[in-house]
């Protein structure tokens, strides 16, 4: 039975993540193969305390449940989950929600924190969480303190039709130029993130580079690259000298 995992972020990164391998182990041996896209679950697990108000799990088989059971008893919480589930109506959508629900968007999104580490990639699951709940596809960037990683391409830019910023750092964002744009923090993407993605789709604008912010960027890096290259031309230099001077006074040393 393909069967859709939900759990709410707020439980926690570290026992959402816990419940979320839990639960995927015990999935083959209940008989249940968990997907990704709501439109093709036949079975919803919602690892919470409400069900999310989300109009793609209508006529759907819908569980609730609590973490601490999913994590203590994980076959038996997917046991109860095929017995128990029941259709699902989602209720009467606010203003803000009736627009979201016109159609899936396409959304890219990039996350990015001083240290890039905690912060980048928490935002990062949570934007990729709620997205894939309301049945958007989704690609999201991390800007980590290795450099960016799973990059998004300029054909997946080219198809997006929002792009969101949780980021506490300036980052580079002139490959979304032109682009409807949204610009908030980690911390918010991570913990109001139903609220952010509402906000993202209302307030977004057209993104303009600054060519002067890009330039001042490129020339600060030569500058920093050039300064590196002397330091290491002047270090080259004094090695032989160092080199020498050291075999001299071991010479000293032995006949002396």
């Amino acid at each position: 039975m393909k069967t859709l995992l939900i759990i709410d972020p707020s439980l926690g990164q570290a026992r959402a993540y816990l419940a979320k391998t839990l639960l995927g182990t015990a999935a083959h041996k209940a008989h249940l193969e968990i997907i990704d896209n709501p439109n093709e679950a036949e079975l919803a697990i919602v690892v919470g305390t409400a069900i999310p108000a989300d109009t793609s799990l209508n006529g759907k088989k819908v569980y609730l449940g609590d973490i601490d059971r999913a994590v203590l008893h994980p076959e038996l919480f997917l046991s109860e989950a095929k017995a128990k589930a029941t259709p699902y109506t989602a209720p009467v959508a606010a203003p803000a929600a009736a627009n979201l629900a016109k159609g899936p968007k396409r959304v890219v999104a990039v996350t990015a924190c001083p240290t890039g580490v905690a912060h980048t990639f928490m935002a990062a699951e949570a934007i990729e969480t709620e997205a894939k709940k309301r049945g958007w596809w989704v690609k999201v960037e991390t800007r980590g303190s290795v450099g960016a990683g799973n990059a998004i391409t300029p054909e997946e830019i080219a198809q997006a039709d929002l792009v969101i910023v949780a980021a506490d750092i300036e980052v580079d964002l002139a490959k979304f130029a032109g682009l409807p744009m949204y610009r908030t923090s980690t911390g918010l993407a991570l913990k109001k993130t139903a609220q952010e993605l509402d906000k993202a789709v209302v307030e977004a604008k057209p993104y303009q580079a600054s060519q002067g912010a890009s330039t001042s960027s490129q020339e600060g890096k030569k500058q920093n690259a050039g300064a590196y290259r002397h330091l290491l031309t002047g270090v080259s230099y004094m090695l032989p000298m160092v080199v020498a001077g050291g075999l001299c006074i071991a010479l000293s040393f032995a006949f002396g």
